[in-house]
């Protein structure tokens, strides 16, 4: 994940002091080149933690809103994540906790889905997120047009998960003033994702691998969002009737939309540190796409398995990610 910063290579070296003006064929035949044509020359090092930790840390981010918010929502965010995976494989009998682990998973089944487990850090951390794109958003008016882009594109992204994550959440009724509009509100930014994609790939000169995995991770958002917005579109009776009949897939549900809000929010950050040159591109796919897009596909594989919403894999495409019922 190391970055590299260019430096200016060597120049040739001025005339001694006292020396009258070097005609201009002397240089030519000193250098092998006009000095009017010369390249500028970069040799890449790596970038140091103060370096890295001075283009981040702006003071365009005033009181340090976004910064502070943003490193209390992965910290927070994370651990509540990290705790539903240990109690999914409690659950499961992976690790030992005595039973606790799966009498809980039992107890949440019996209430039909009941308030997912650390449901309050989770809100706050959800809170957190939405301080963090909001205070974002300004900052992109002072590094161009594509960078406004993203910050909004991202805010509104990062919007349709949390309204959709605590509409499904306990009480979540009071968010029901939007179910009919769920569909619109969920494709707006999947559709606008796909075209700006669409645009990086094909007319800049941005690095195609990386515009790609975000197109695919395009469509693994959807695979969440989209079966979620047609239970809510329901309105009261769409998610209640999700309860009933797949009590165990609300719970799945709440826990991955809050790991795409994670996961969303590190791949923002991930293109904030690649546009300021403190990571390079490869770092960006490893660190900030693959590896995190990989966590939160074992989170949905554990909570699925412990929680068995779905008979088999087959029932999971057959009913469209649960939204069949």
């Amino acid at each position: 994940m190391s970055a590299r910063a260019p430096t200016l290579a060597a120049r040739p070296r001025p005339s001694a002091p006292g020396a009258g003006p070097r005609r201009r064929a002397d240089v030519v035949a000193a250098v092998g080149y006009r000095p009017s044509s010369t390249p500028v020359t970069y040799v890449e090092r790596a970038v140091t933690p103060r370096e890295a930790w001075r283009r981040m840390w702006t003071r365009a981010d005033r009181y340090h809103v976004h910064g502070i918010s943003g490193a209390a929502f992965t910290l927070l965010g994370g651990y509540v994540l990290a705790a539903w995976a240990k109690r999914d494989l409690g659950a499961l009998g992976v690790i030992d906790d005595h039973g606790a682990s799966a009498n809980a998973v039992r107890d949440a089944l019996e209430a039909h889905g009941g308030a997912p487990e650390f449901w309050a850090l989770a809100s706050l951390s959800l809170a957190l997120a939405g301080v963090c794109a909001l205070s974002g958003t300004p900052l992109g008016t002072k590094r161009g047009w594509r960078k406004v882009e993203l910050s909004v594109r991202s805010t509104l992204f990062q919007l349709v998960l949390t309204w959709q994550a605590l509409r499904l959440g306990p009480g979540g009724e009071s968010l029901a003033g939007l179910d009919e509009f769920a569909w619109q509100i969920a494709l707006a930014p999947f559709a606008w994702q796909c075209v700006t994609s669409a645009y990086i790939i094909a007319f800049t000169d941005d690095d195609k691998r990386s515009a790609m995995l975000v197109l695919i991770g395009t469509w693994l958002f959807g695979a969440q969002v989209f079966p979620a917005a047609s239970v809510i579109a329901g309105g009261a009776g769409g998610v209640a009737s999700l309860a009933l009949a797949r009590p165990g897939l609300v719970t799945v549900w709440t826990h991955s939309l809050l790991g795409l809000v994670w996961l969303l929010n590190w791949s923002t950050l991930g293109a904030s540190m690649r546009a300021r040159r403190v990571i390079d591109d490869a770092g960006y796919r490893a660190s900030f796409l693959l590896r995190p897009s990989a966590a939160w596909i074992a989170l949905f594989a554990l909570d699925v398995a412990a929680y068995h919403p779905f008979a088999s894999i087959w029932e999971y495409f057959a009913t469209a990610g649960g939204a069949r019922l």
